[in-house]
């Protein structure tokens, strides 16, 4: 085995497992190594493999800076700018440091010792939800848990945490077909900020003792957090908060049921859960890695490296770097340095994870609930990882064990269905090959060509506020967009759009077709009101990056501009990021 005979771009070398002989053969021989992206989306990344780098790269803030697309995943860099700053993960000192010191109260030890009571009956509740059964898919069991904990944490209403697994398998789940697509994770990405500037509002208007009321009643400079702000916080403490902890909960049984001698072990001494926790976090590592992007041309460990370039920090490679733990590929939970693992990143770092205290506590007490009230769980079919190169996350593990009775009556809440994200795969029809574009005849004109010229009229530039979302309507998704403002710039019109009655609505259809219908009033530099219209269609699938084409109609009385009631137009929009649009108009003649 040599450098690249894997491929750690793509996200199918993981299905199977993660590829560790291949990451033991680059911690030995290239431990900085560069991987080029093979479907051609763009520039490879560096690999960091070994973990002393990987803490060193940690802690040299901002060479290594956060503020990048976080996974292996390619992504257009309009949609990752949205974040940017707003987005804890996605940020640097010092916006960081206030993001992270808005919501550290929350996931202090006070507090989480405060709510400890409460995830016992949560775990409770999942065990007896399917221990009369004798089966189930442990995925469900290992979601339920998370989801009812970061959804108190955040303030979320019962009838609305479905919709957090949901989210969840959206965000994380975007390389596997059978859970999300850029599409659904884009639209799913929509629906949690509508949802968060909604609860923000509520928040705001009724503060309580929840984190999201600290968030959305705190101020930076004397203004209120924006809307950007709510969104992405809530979405990051909402997918990533149940997401890795549903994982390791699975990764942790699947261990124990390899290991049935540990888990006897851990049955007559429950003390032992802490560590073997840490040692399972060390082996099975969740989140598989981080990426950083190089602010500066530097040389790391003998290799060159440009500004700009994307740098992989694998913690799936650095938690079994043999010269930091011995035995490494070994399950030990008497392992001294286990805790030193770099599952919630390097300790003292910038970006130590600010829920590993929570996470070890939910992840001691399922483990615990599990093993003491169906001791004998075991296989009962085939394992089914993500596809995925981020997420080290399980689709299916069924799974058997002898009956036993419920502790609770009534019956316990249902427990939130594997792939409910998936829905919208099921109702929307496969993929058609696309038909051949059919022969136009055209007829020679006596000039042989009709020449068109594209006269520039304006630039406009549209402020967009969070969009609300209804999800799986009959045509599509459909999203109501406010604009905050809009400009118009050029040397035949000058204006300025018009607050009020307005209809600015967009659909996107189950291929990923963006259609949008905008009707808004324009006020000229000079006094003169001016209808617009104007449709377009563009491809959402591309998150911004593909055009939004439109033609625009002008109507206006007022005889100063009679002459765009004539004018045939037309526009090429550009998604500068999610809040900002900019369309170039020009008049055809």
């Amino acid at each position: 085995m040599k450098p690249g005979d894997i491929d750690l771009s793509d996200p199918r070398s993981f299905v199977e497992g993660v590829p560790h002989d291949y990451f033991a053969m680059l911690r030995r021989e290239a431990p900085v190594s560069w991987q080029p992206r093979s479907d051609g989306t763009g520039p490879g990344f560096w690999c960091i493999t070994r973990y002393q780098d990987i803490v060193s790269a940690e802690k040299q803030v901002p060479l290594f800076s956060s503020r990048t697309n976080i996974s292996p995943m390619p992504a257009p860099e309009t949609s990752v700018a949205t974040q940017l700053d707003h987005n804890l993960i996605l940020s640097d000192p010092p916006r960081h440091g206030f993001l992270r010191r808005l919501i550290m109260t929350g996931f202090s030890p006070k507090a989480i010792q405060k709510i400890e009571a409460q995830m016992r009956v949560y775990a409770r509740q999942a065990v007896d939800s399917v221990i009369e059964r004798g089966e189930c898919d442990f995925v469900d069991v290992a979601a339920y848990l998370p989801v009812e904990v970061v959804s108190d944490i955040l303030g979320v209403a019962p009838y609305d945490r479905p919709r957090l697994f949901e989210w969840a398998n959206l965000m994380f789940g975007t390389q596997d077909s059978e859970l999300s697509s850029p599409t659904r994770n884009l639209i799913g990405a929509m629906e949690m900020f509508t949802y968060a500037r909604q609860l923000g509002a509520k928040k705001r208007a009724h503060p309580v003792d929840d984190i999201f009321s600290t968030i959305a009643v705190a101020q930076e400079n004397g203004q209120q957090l924006s809307d950007t702000d709510l969104g992405s916080l809530f979405l990051l403490m909402a997918t990533a908060g149940n997401e890795t902890t549903r994982t390791q909960a699975i990764h942790g049984i699947h261990l124990l049921m390899e290991h049935r001698d540990v888990m006897e072990q851990l049955r007559a001494k429950p003390d032992l859960m802490p560590n073997a926790v840490e040692e399972m976090l060390r082996l099975t590592t969740p989140a598989m890695g981080f990426m950083r992007k190089l602010t500066d041309d530097t040389v790391f460990e003998g290799q060159p490296m440009k500004a700009g370039d994307k740098v992989m920090l694998w913690y799936v490679s650095g938690n079994r770097d043999e010269s930091v733990f011995p035995e490494a590929g070994r399950f030990n939970i008497t392992r001294s340095n286990a805790r030193d693992h770099l599952s919630f990143g390097a300790r003292g770092a910038p970006h130590m994870c600010l829920g590993a205290m929570l996470a070890r506590t939910e992840l001691r007490i399922v483990l615990s609930e599990v093993i003491e009230r169906i001791p004998d769980i075991a296989l009962a079919g085939r394992i089914e990882r993500q596809t995925s190169n981020f997420t080290n996350g399980v689709k299916r593990m069924p799974v058997r064990f002898t009956p036993g009775r419920s502790s609770e009556q009534p019956p316990v809440n249902r427990l939130y269905q594997s792939h409910a994200a998936a829905k919208a795969t099921t109702a929307a029809p496969p993929p058609q090959k696309a038909a051949p574009r059919p022969e136009v005849e055209t007829t020679e004109s006596g000039d042989n060509d009709m020449p068109i010229k594209l006269i520039p009229l304006a630039t406009a530039t549209l402020k967009l506020g969070t969009p609300t979302v209804m999800p799986e309507g009959p045509r599509g998704t459909r999203l109501i967009v406010e604009v905050a403002s809009a400009t118009w710039e050029g040397e035949r019109l000058r204006a300025k759009q018009l607050k009020g009655a307005a209809g600015d609505w967009a659909l996107v259809a189950p291929d990923g077709t963006l259609s949008i219908d905008v009707r808004a009033t324009l006020e000229t530099h000079d006094g003169a009101l001016i209808f617009l219209n104007y449709q377009g269609r563009s491809d959402y699938t591309k998150a911004g990056a593909a055009p939004l084409v439109i033609a625009p109609l002008f109507e206006t009385g007022d005889p100063r501009y009679a002459w765009l009631n004539k004018v045939q137009a037309i526009g090429r929009g550009t998604a500068l990021d999610m809040e900002t649009l900019v369309y170039e108009i020009y008049e055809v003649m």
